[in-house]
């Protein structure tokens, strides 16, 4: 069949790598695939090493402008009429809000939308809550079928009225991927003695990802122990993270390495992963540490707990809770053979229940 599968930015985070797996099976499977998105970003990139077609959307961007919405529906309806796809499969909030009413409008027969997390869920005003809760719902009846990507993800619509029927239930899933020895992504990341203990995470730095509660409890971890906190990742509060850590003290101790291209390869340099977010759905960076068998301490929030079991196969802790992280990381510090114990069975939980093939059998099945 003929699957357009659309979402809003072309950078390489969560979402995108999810359109980039799904279109990568189904082109492999025999599908006729391309890929609609904003910009030309990593996802571009990587789609057209796959030979997997791109169509890019000139106007379409995160932020809020009636005049680049209107432009954009307007590209993606036009598209849509041209291409005449069975299915069109739209991942985002502004992606699935305007493209799904596009895809009614243009007839397509099948509209997926897969939801990679709930803005409502955020620390916001209640009036944009209220708004963002109003036009996911509209996304939803938009579409045919919307997966949710943990049970959590679902438990927060299942009583909206009309959409009951519309969820599933369709978990993310990853495949084994490369890692670095070591010693090798260690001293990439500046570390150059074997004996250092590396705290880290690998994010988007935004607001939700609680950031800020991490660098607050490194910094108490710091007063007592040796170890660097390593931040991979770029985004709009890098420079308010930074002065934060000099405000604490530890700016000298915080590693803040900027956008590093297939950065999970890096996780092996970890010896405790960190995952402090405010709101998540089903995070790739946690299965790809998992898939690492790296000891994690993440929050309880979304799907998180849907991987993680306490005290099993990591350690979960309330979000905003700095002091309980920093007794975590103190734990976690003095026990390798506990952080070894978490890790493997961690792994064995990503390998059992999250893998790609699992995720794809499922979607096409639903196609």
């Amino acid at each position: 069949m003929k699957i357009i599968y659309g979402i809003t930015k072309s950078n390489f985070g969560g979402g995108q790598r999810y359109v980039f797996d799904l279109a990568t099976e189904a082109e492999k499977a025999g599908h006729d695939v391309a890929v609609m998105c904003g910009g030309n970003g990593d996802l571009v990139e990587k789609l057209r090493e796959r030979k997997i077609r791109v169509i890019t959307i000139p106007d379409l961007q995160r932020d809020i402008s009636l005049v680049d919405e209107f432009r954009s529906f307007h590209f993606i309806f036009r598209t849509l009429m041209e291409e005449r796809p069975a299915l069109f499969h739209t991942n985002s909030s502004k992606m699935g809000g305007i493209g799904n009413l596009a895809a009614r409008l243009a007839g397509v027969k099948k509209i997926i939308f897969t939801v990679h997390g709930w803005a409502f869920n955020e620390p916001r005003p209640w009036w944009q809550r209220t708004a963002i809760t109003f036009f996911a719902w509209l996304t939803i009846l938009f579409s045919h079928k919307t997966i949710c990507v943990s049970d959590r993800t679902r438990k927060d619509i299942s009583g909206w009225p009309f959409i009951k029927n519309k969820l599933v239930i369709i978990r993310n899933g990853i495949e084994k991927f490369e890692l670095l020895p070591r010693s090798e992504a260690r001293r990439e990341l500046g570390i150059h003695e074997d004996d250092t203990l590396i705290v880290g995470t690998i994010s988007e730095l935004h607001p939700v990802k609680g950031l800020d509660t991490l660098l607050e409890a490194f910094g108490k971890f710091s007063r007592k122990n040796d170890g660097v906190l390593i931040m991979a990742g770029d985004g709009e509060i890098r420079e308010n993270l930074e002065d934060f850590a000099e405000h604490l003290g530890i700016g000298n101790r915080v590693s803040f390495t900027g956008y590093i291209p297939d950065a999970r390869r890096y996780l092996t340099a970890f010896d405790i992963f960190c995952l402090p977010s405010r709101s998540e759905a089903m995070p790739y960076a946690l299965l790809e540490a998992g898939l690492a068998a790296r000891s994690v301490i993440a929050t309880k929030v979304g799907g998180i707990p849907e991987v993680v079991e306490n005290g099993l196969s990591g350690a979960l802790i309330e979000p905003d809770d700095s002091e309980t992280l920093f007794s975590t990381l103190m734990l976690l510090s003095n026990d390798p053979e506990l952080r070894k114990r978490l890790g493997t069975a961690l792994k064995e939980t990503v390998e059992e229940k999250f893998s790609l093939k699992q995720m794809f059998k499922k979607t096409i099945a639903l196609y």
